[in-house]
């Protein structure tokens, strides 16, 4: 049975990343697009997705956020700004929301890649983890489980398109580095403390690089039971959407042929340190599977 979606923010960055990955699946359909920009036409906005995605949105007719949405199940990359009081009227409706907004990770059920998927029957508001929260979720969810983590350390380095436009431009990052970012640091730091229920403490430093699309991320962890590089090796290079690199500094992340497209991220530089903590390095893709590539997969499986 196809299940039917409507899509809030259709018209952002993220959305049209996410109309371009619907329009794939056969058993998705989309039945409506909701965009602050709906006065607007469509053919003067700038567009990032696929040229085929394009085409289809500009065939139908762009709703207000706030329309009712006669989806089964709907989608949400609205701006963080105004999204609770859009979503709560959806709510209000009878809706059921799987909405990547960042007020819905605390009042709704938190779903993330490696977790195990919670029983949703009877939950209206899902939510989709920060795009950082998703790329570190699976292989620090495959440690945890293999060897348990005491601490752990995380500094990300997050391109310019995390921000999903119109907020920090590229052409406005160039050459700058913004080496605070409280906001993402606190998002990460409380996303895994409710993915993990507090089992281990951490801390982050969040920084935006002058880069398009695919973060990096550095996690440092002191793991419960000792473990050597080949063990933690061997645990993380047969979880699905994990990439273990062997040479990092042939492993560009827009190799189609080395980062997957199914990939939620790839692991590089993997080594114990001289104080017995663990290394490595994370490369994922911010637009793709850490965003709407976990949303699509969720509305395929979600009952």
């Amino acid at each position: 049975m196809t299940k039917k979606l409507s899509v809030l923010g259709a018209l952002g960055l993220l959305g049209q990343h996410l109309v371009a990955r619907l329009l794939r699946e056969p058993g998705l359909e989309i039945v409506s697009l909701h965009d602050h920009r709906h006065a607007e036409s469509a053919a003067d906005l700038p567009w990032f997705a696929a040229p085929e995605a394009r085409d289809f949105v500009l065939g139908q007719r762009i709703l207000s956020p706030d329309a009712a949405a006669p989806g089964d199940l709907i989608l949400s990359f609205l701006p963080d700004a105004g999204a609770e009081a859009i979503e709560k009227r959806h709510l209000g409706r009878g809706a059921r929301i799987l909405s990547h907004c960042e007020y819905a990770r605390g009042a709704g059920l938190l779903l993330a890649p490696g977790m195990p998927l919670p029983d949703t029957r009877g939950h209206q508001l899902l939510a989709t983890p920060n795009c950082t929260t998703a790329i570190c979720a699976l292989p620090l969810a495959r440690l945890h489980r293999a060897f348990g983590i005491d601490a752990l350390h995380v500094t990300t380095l997050q391109a310019v398109s995390g921000t999903d436009l119109p907020g920090m431009q590229a052409h406005r990052a160039h050459d700058h580095v913004t080496s605070v970012l409280p906001g993402e640091a606190r998002a990460l730091e409380d996303e895994l403390r409710i993915l993990f229920g507090g089992a281990f403490t951490t801390s982050c430093m969040a920084t935006r690089v002058p880069v398009w699309r695919g973060h990096t991320i550095t996690l440092t962890a002191r793991l419960a039971a000792d473990a050597t590089r080949e063990q933690i090796a061997a645990a993380l290079s047969d979880v699905p959407g994990i990439h273990l690199a062997t040479a990092p500094e042939a492993m560009p992340l827009h190799r189609p042929e080395i980062v997957q497209e199914d990939a939620f991220c790839t692991i590089e530089g993997l080594r114990i340190g001289p104080d017995g903590w663990l290394q490595l390095t994370l490369r994922g893709d911010n637009l793709g599977m850490a965003t709407t590539g976990l949303m699509v997969d969720l509305a395929g499986i979600l009952p």
